[in-house]
């Protein structure tokens, strides 16, 4: 390679498919999961987008301008395309790879720091202090916009995260990825499936619990296709296939039928040896939002194979080191040093050579999929890896690149996830390549288009989660089985608590048979 780029690290997407599965729980991941981000585009309400008028001009850092309209207005506002870029927004920049839990504390941070240099006008005496003033004060203004943006998108965020769904789908997810009763997981998805929830949000969860346990047991995935069918409506039946087909194979039975093709069988994921070896989860993921000490703070105690892969290669000691053994320590040195986030006590180290995947060689063997490790020697050089690592050990003061391809997609997650690893080292910056931004959603999405005719159908389902949440979880729009599920779980619930979700479930579906028999 040159002395600029030192490797070039190919992540296919069939190496990771549980995260993109999962919920993004980052500034800029949640607005793509929740509003959605198009070719670095969003559409905001224009209220947001246009300069407010500051009623009392002598004071704009006191005025309520800084304050944006109610999220319950900002939704039923027309909405305009803002393109989301750092290099115009500083405070983008800032925000974006924060855990949504901290984005408020941050805004709160920048609110009182705007407000005290809008108050240092104040102590300006002389021309020459004025003058300085004046210059600082189109910046200013500037940030100000940027804060009444942002804290009104993350005002529209905030009500959708409190949703029982919501919450309920992140615990469902939190409890897959620690395996802990993954069959009371299935029910939980089951009841879901009960409430009306958003089609792609079953969906999600569904092909996370197959790929993370090997496959549902087939019994038990046949009677909720058929469950989903008469729910969401029989013209979903190619998407279920497709789901459980070649390229994604995300919803799978177990175990898998004789006439399965060979590569669906390749495609199961050893995901426990994986999380053990890579060290997934975090098993005390609190301080991770205000420290940043590992990758995993991005999902709230999950770190994303994707990017553990790319430690592999690039930074091995962050695959290896336990951030949550060291907390007690890194809190102290913050606290002592006046700041409590990005892990401020702890140095940087300089990045090592790129030796491939020495050293993980078996679990990277374990996942899917082809496991290539070429090195390119320079004209004139040994084929061998000692005389390839003395060429990619480079004075301190030199910095390399490392190119990182996401080949079938990547997150806004996974990005943040990847600038983390990179502020962690000197001496190696990262250059992040993809053929295209998605979420589990949109990958979902590309199976829907093998719904024909009906295309229009998977369009309005990828739409449904803002329209349900507007409507009071959409329950207008129930098909007739929807609507009995609802009452008749309700009513099982008060006259008999103490059945269990599968039990009750199960009920349901036979007082609903019965129904049909009589008519």
């Amino acid at each position: 390679m040159s002395e600029k780029l030192d490797s070039l690290i190919i992540i296919d997407r069939k190496a990771d498919l549980i995260t993109p599965m999962l919920t993004q729980l980052t500034y800029e991941g949640l607005v793509d999961e929740l509003i959605g981000i198009k070719n670095s585009h969003v559409e905001l309400p224009v209220s947001l987008l246009t300069p407010p008028s500051a009623p009392n001009q002598a004071t704009p850092g006191a005025s309520s301008s800084t304050v944006p309209p109610p999220a319950a207005t900002l939704t039923k506002e027309k909405k305009k395309k803002y393109h989301l870029t750092s290099a115009t927004d500083s405070l983008l920049a800032e925000l974006r790879d924060l855990n949504f839990a901290a984005v408020g504390k941050k805004l709160n941070q920048v609110a009182r720091r705007i407000d005290e240099d809008y108050k240092l006008r104040h102590q300006a005496k002389t021309v020459a202090q004025l003058r300085d003033f004046v210059g600082k004060l189109g910046g200013l203004q500037t940030e100000h916009l940027s804060l009444r943006l942002h804290t009104g998108l993350s005002e529209m965020l905030v009500p959708q995260t409190r949703t029982e769904i919501f919450n309920k789908s992140l615990e469902i997810q939190q409890n897959l990825l620690a395996s802990y009763d993954t069959n009371g997981q299935i029910s939980a998805i089951e009841e879901l499936i009960a409430e009306g929830a958003d089609l792609q949000v079953v969906l999600r969860l569904l092909c996370l619990a197959s790929i993370i346990t090997g496959g549902i047991k087939a019994k038990t995935l046949e009677n909720i296709k058929r469950e989903i069918l008469q729910t969401y409506g029989y013209n979903y039946l190619p998407l279920l296939l497709s789901l459980a087909s070649p390229p994604l194979s995300a919803l799978l039975p177990s175990p898998l039928p004789a006439s399965a093709p060979s590569s669906v069988a390749a495609s199961k994921y050893p995901y426990t040896s994986v999380r053990k070896a890579l060290r997934l989860l975090i098993e005390d993921p609190d301080p991770l939002e205000e420290l940043e000490n590992d990758i995993s703070y991005v999902y709230s105690g999950y770190a994303p194979i994707s990017v553990r892969l790319v430690q592999c290669v690039a930074q091995k000691g962050g695959v290896l080191s336990n951030p949550a053994g060291e907390k007690d320590k890194k809190i102290a040195g913050s606290n002592a040093a006046g700041k409590k986030n990005k892990g401020a006590a702890v140095p940087k180290v300089h990045a090592h050579p790129i030796v491939g995947w020495k050293g993980f060689e078996d679990v990277v063997a374990s996942i899917p999929g082809e496991v290539v490790d070429i090195i390119q020697n320079a004209p004139g050089t040994h084929d061998n890896v000692a005389s390839s690592i003395s060429n990619s050990m480079l004075p301190k003061e030199q910095t390399t690149t490392t190119v990182v391809f996401f080949l079938g997609g990547c997150t806004y997650t996974e990005i943040a996830a990847l600038r983390w690893v990179a502020r962690q080292n000197k001496g190696r910056k990262f250059l992040i390549a993809t053929t295209g931004m998605i979420t589990g959603g949109s990958l979902v999405a590309i199976a829907m288009v093998n719904i024909a005719p009906n295309t229009q159908n998977g369009n309005t389902a990828n739409k449904a989660p803002k329209k349900r949440r507007a409507s009071s979880g959409g329950r207008k729009k129930l098909t007739p089985f929807n609507k009995f599920m609802q009452t008749e779980t309700a009513r099982l619930k008060e006259e008999q608590p103490d059945l269990d979700n599968k039990s009750r479930f199960k009920l349901v579906i036979d007082n609903w048979n019965k129904q049909k028999e009589k008519e």
